[in-house]
């Protein structure tokens, strides 16, 4: 089984290496599957974005940061619009520059009363299809709490180790104490945010 593995291993790799690079010595061989294997999933993810790209979102950015509550719904609609053509962003630092100016965006309005009061008006909506589109998993927006949730864990694990041994009778409450404290302010932000 081994070796039929490592032959179709050997078989990819050759076939992702360029014409060039194919091996033609014995070390070479043995090296192929490792080299293809580096390059595949070392290779960078994302795909550079063009600079007709960056300028029509550069220029929906200052849309949306000139933008008033009346005028916000198009250039959220213009982002969209762009994200959804290119399916996405082609970068994590845009993703998140993007996210970012649109959450801000968002705060302010809704400060002002220019967003639409609850949560189910036709800005919001149209801000949840923008951030399915360009942070479907919320990355962005849940970053903080869950750095604070990894950040917490050791001292909550030392703290409930020390409850464990000292007084295993509350330990349980205490469990579900430092559960609550790490994981309270991500559910927060999930559900609410």
């Amino acid at each position: 089984f081994f070796f039929f593995f490592y032959k179709m291993l050997l078989a990819a790799s050759f076939a992702l290496l360029p014409a060039s690079l194919v091996p033609l010595g014995r070390r070479a061989v043995l090296a192929a599957p490792a080299a293809a294997a580096l390059s595949t999933f070392g290779a960078p993810r994302a795909a550079r974005a063009d600079s007709a790209f960056l300028q029509s979102l550069r220029t929906a950015e200052s849309d949306l940061a000139a933008s008033d509550g009346s005028t916000v719904l198009s250039s959220i609609n213009a982002l969209l619009e762009l994200a959804t053509d290119y399916s996405g962003m082609p970068s994590d630092e845009l993703r998140k520059e993007l996210m970012e100016r649109v959450l801000a965006k968002r705060a302010a309005l809704k400060a002002q009363g220019g967003w639409d009061e609850g949560s189910y008006g036709e800005k919001e909506e149209q801000f949840l299809r923008l951030q399915r589109a360009v942070d479907p998993w919320r990355v962005t927006e849940l970053q903080g709490p869950a750095s604070l949730a990894i950040l917490g864990f050791g001292p909550v694990y030392l703290g409930l180790l020390a409850v464990q041994r000292l007084v295993p009778k509350l330990f349980n409450v205490a469990y579900t104490a430092g559960a609550a404290a790490l994981f309270a302010p991500l559910l927060f932000g999930i559900l609410f945010g």
